[in-house]
């Protein structure tokens, strides 16, 4: 016996996490065009995390209570997690891809489906659900928030992570190193 006869292939590798992600794509997209509700997230101006439990029972008892169509604004929500899983096996596909490129693919096609959705049902006056009692403004504007901070945190760890690394100029590496 020799080394090779002991190379094999990691547990853990971007085919693994390929069949992740469509699975991930495949469940987020059956939830969008369904319908599905959101789980209601406990917080401390919402109450105790029973009451937020208590909700989403009650949402998921609306949805199978609905005679027709069943229409959320979750579905949005849904879609973009569907996406950015779809555009995450895309850049798994190609590694070489740069950092930029990357969150470019990813996040461009989900946030607009993030943003313009639940804006453009807010806009048309349509309600959150059409099997539940909710508002769409208080939704749109959370999920508008919500991606404007986290984009914002983004860009702000970014300069972090620049204005910490240490410049080539400055401090060159010893010869024969780069």
């Amino acid at each position: 016996m020799n080394i090779p006869d002991f190379d094999i292939e990691p547990v853990v590798g971007p085919r693994f996490w390929m069949v992740v992600l469509g699975v991930v794509s495949a469940v987020a997209g059956v939830l969008a065009v369904i319908g599905w509700p959101l789980p209601v997230i406990s917080s401390r101006h919402g109450g105790s995390g029973q009451h937020a439990w208590a909700r989403t029972v009650r949402g998921v008892q609306d949805w199978f209570a609905h005679d027709g169509w069943r229409m959320s604004g979750a579905s949005w929500i849904y879609g973009a997690l569907a996406v950015a899983a779809l555009a995450g096996i895309v850049v798994l596909l190609h590694p070489d891809w740069s950092g930029a490129r990357t969150l470019s693919v990813v996040a461009g096609p989900a946030g607009a489906l993030l943003v313009i959705g639940p804006a453009a049902q807010w806009a048309l006056g349509l309600p959150w659900s059409n099997y539940g009692a909710g508002s769409t403004g208080g939704m749109a504007l959370g999920v508008v928030v919500g991606l404007g901070g986290a984009t914002v945190l983004a860009r702000f760890r970014r300069a972090v992570r620049r204005s910490v690394r240490p410049d080539d100029d400055v401090n060159p590496p010893p010869r024969g190193v780069r």
